[in-house]
C-alpha cells in the first residue's frame, strides 16, 4: 500500500492511516499476490484484521453520510 500514491483527498483520514495499512498487511500477508503466511494463526489475524477493517470503513461512510 505504501508503494501507491496517496489521493489528494484520502477516504481514511492521515491520523488513522498508519492503523488501516497494518491491517492491510495482516491481511494481505495471507491472501496477497505474495502471501507469506499461510497457517491458521495467520488466518485468523487477517480474519480479524478484515473485520475490524470494515467496521472502521462503515464507521467512515455513517459519518460521512451525516456531514454530506
Amino acid at each position: 500500500m505504501t508503494a501507491q500514491a496517496r489521493p489528494s483527498n484520502p477516504l481514511v483520514p492521515p491520523q488513522d492511516r498508519l492503523v488501516v495499512d497494518e491491517w492491510l498487511d495482516r491481511i494481505t500477508a495471507v491472501v496477497g499476490r505474495d502471501a507469506k503466511e499461510t497457517g491458521p494463526e495467520a488466518c485468523r489475524t487477517a480474519a480479524e484484521a478484515a473485520e475490524e477493517l470494515s467496521a472502521y470503513l462503515w464507521m467512515l461512510r455513517a459519518l460521512r453520510r451525516r456531514t454530506a
